[in-house]
């Protein structure tokens, strides 16, 4: 009779704000007690992020918390689109968070000895060679010099290799906008564009984030000999049964789809509909489309050391080399982050707990998307914490901070 009426209970409590337990589990699920949780403590989360929501701040939040592999807390919070609630399967446009699963398939072929770090990416795309340098930025009158060496698929991966979204400029002294992204239909397009602007500054030199992902993308096609979108789902998204995650939402799912909310001057809050597509190609600087069930399973991969459920994706050492800190010597290692923060293969790395104010452990690796779509991994404590919206600005009201802080202080064990 309790559980009945508990049951009753629950149906009767208002959607916005309150937390939704999951069902259709990604991977095993744990208490959090066995997971070395203190239950008061989590709920300190819970309390954060629906106030959050009840005060419309943001209008959905969905937060998923694994611990050695079984998941510990998973919720969701407000809506999906007006008055609808915001469900644990429903579609989230990742951005950013894309760049990792595309260093996982460039990895891939890596292993395979199909393509090195040290390769000059020119070997393969030649339209790359030659390139030149704008030694005074974007400030004209601009000077232009030989780039010193060619860009490596390393400095694509580490956002070293001197291409950026800044406003380009071509092979000569005038500064010229971009292209509009509306123009291109390929990555072929977007990197014969890219060939045709000087550098920011000189290969390897300095660390600006930027498009170079979506060069890996046009990289893979060459070498593999297969579009973008096909040779990740065949490599990645196919084996890790990510079976949501894709670069273009059919048109069966769309009411799966999350309204995005972009914050107004006046402080309210204005939603847009979802795209079916970010754009005309498969982006890996910040195309596809998941779900958090779909991307837990890809970071317990990658905390697993490659594998899930008996199959690799990438050999243990890959990713050793590819959350290690690839940026230690520059002179201004980022041009984002404190030195707390470097930079592995396609993921952000904590170098220094104590000078990032943050709680963690050294070597926590991840990253996150400008639509408000966090992923970090910690492999000390054998954690994933995940926390995504549609929303901009990215990570408003300290979210991603605060987020991490209410994971840690309730982890007891």
């Amino acid at each position: 009779m309790r559980k009945i009426l508990s049951c009753a209970l629950l149906l009767l409590m208002p959607l916005v704000g309150t937390p939704r337990a999951v069902s259709a589990d990604p991977l095993p699920r744990t208490t959090p007690a066995r997971a070395g949780f203190a239950a008061d403590r989590l709920d300190r989360l819970h309390r954060f992020t629906r106030g959050l929501v009840d005060e419309h701040k943001y209008s959905g939040i969905t937060t998923l918390i694994l611990r050695n592999g079984r998941i510990v807390d998973w919720q969701t919070y407000g809506e999906r689109s007006a008055g609808v609630p915001l469900r644990p399967d429903d579609l989230f446009a990742i951005a950013s968070l894309t760049r990792i699963v595309a260093t996982v398939g460039t990895l891939s072929l890596i292993e395979e000895g199909r393509l090195g770090l040290n390769d000059s990416i020119a070997d393969y795309l030649p339209e790359f060679k030659d390139l030149k340098v704008a030694v005074n930025g974007t400030n004209p009158p601009t000077v232009l010099v030989d780039a010193a060496r060619p860009i490596t698929v390393k400095q694509l991966l580490t956002h070293t290799s001197g291409l950026s979204s800044a406003t380009p400029l071509k092979a000569s002294d005038a500064v010229v906008p971009s292209q509009s992204n509306g123009d291109f239909t390929s990555l072929a397009d977007v990197t014969r564009n890219l060939s045709a602007h000087a550098l920011l500054h000189q290969p390897g030199d300095a660390w600006v984030y930027g498009p170079s992902t979506d060069v890996l993308g046009r990289l893979v096609e060459v070498v593999s000999g297969k579009p973008f979108n096909d040779f990740l789902a065949e490599r990645v998204l196919g084996p890790l049964k990510m079976r949501a995650t894709s670069f273009e939402v059919a048109d069966s799912q769309r009411t799966r789809q999350v309204t995005f909310d972009v914050r107004q001057p006046d402080g309210s809050i204005r939603s847009v509909a979802p795209k079916p597509r970010q754009h005309p190609w498969p982006s890996g600087a910040g195309g596809l489309y998941s779900t958090t069930a779909d991307y837990a399973r890809f970071a317990q991969m990658l905390l697993n050391g490659g594998e899930l459920e008996g199959v690799r994706i990438l050999g243990p050492k890959t990713i050793e080399l590819m959350t290690m800190d690839h940026l230690h010597g520059l002179a201004k290692p980022t041009k984002i982050y404190p030195v707390s923060d470097g930079f592995g293969l396609g993921v952000e790395v904590r170098t220094d707990v104590a000078r990032s104010g943050w709680l963690g452990s050294y070597g926590t690796f991840g990253w996150n998307g400008a639509t408000t779509a966090y992923c970090s991994i910690d492999p000390k404590e054998r954690l994933i914490a995940m926390i995504w919206a549609q929303h901009t600005p990215n990570a408003e009201f300290q979210l991603y901070e605060r987020f991490n802080t209410l994971v840690y202080q309730a982890l007891v064990r």
